[in-house]
């Protein structure tokens, strides 16, 4: 499990509080959420309680606009970024605007308008563990115990649950694989997938 992975959260992008100019100074949100059963295409997928904890502390998080590296925004290193969990055990961030960059009056302005009102966060899985989902059967429910590493979070435009590529599912079934082990995979049980996914992205 090496690869990144991007997920959102569908709730507001904030402003925490406002400048002189009436622009955000702050903006900040919910990047993810535990112990919410969500619906990927073709199988269920959970983060549990704690598996951030650990990434908390070895990572040095970006906060990029739509997850684009030369759209940065803040980062941890330089305490323009707040990455924490909050009370309720979910991923929160909070960024300090800085509007001498061109990139942060348009987040800014965009975020106070309510153009930009969903959050993402790109990661890699260190820990997962695969069981039975009741919508999909045996074997669909993917549960994320643990993150090795969290990249940015984002304010997002249009976020996306997975990338929906026979790539992004073969590595998915792969990883399910170590669960089922009598269940053989092939390139074709990926393509599978992909078409499933795509169809569940268009609805």
């Amino acid at each position: 499990m090496s690869k990144i992975e991007t997920r959102r959260h569908a709730s507001p992008v904030e402003v925490r509080a406002l400048n002189a100019e009436g622009l955000p100074e702050k903006i900040g949100g919910i990047a993810a959420v535990v112990n919410v059963v969500t619906d990927m295409g073709w199988y269920e997928e959970m983060i549990a309680p704690g598996a951030f904890d650990e990434a908390l502390t070895v990572s040095d998080i970006r906060c990029l606009f739509n997850h684009e590296d030369e759209l940065i925004l803040g980062r941890q290193k330089s305490g323009t970024l707040s990455v924490f969990v909050n009370g309720d055990g979910n991923l929160e961030y909070e960024n300090t605007m800085d509007y001498q960059s061109p990139t942060h009056q348009d987040v800014g302005v965009a975020v106070k308008r309510g153009d930009i009102s969903e959050s993402s966060f790109q990661f890699v899985a260190k820990e997962v563990v695969w069981s039975d989902s009741e919508k999909y059967g045996p074997m669909y429910m993917r549960k994320i115990t643990k993150i090795a590493k969290l990249y940015d979070v984002a304010p997002v435009t249009f976020p996306a649950y997975a990338e929906g590529t026979s790539t992004e599912a073969r590595s998915l079934t792969d990883e399910r694989a170590q669960f089922v082990p009598h269940v053989e995979y092939n390139h074709s049980d990926a393509d599978i997938v992909r078409v499933a996914l795509a169809r569940y992205k268009n609805y």
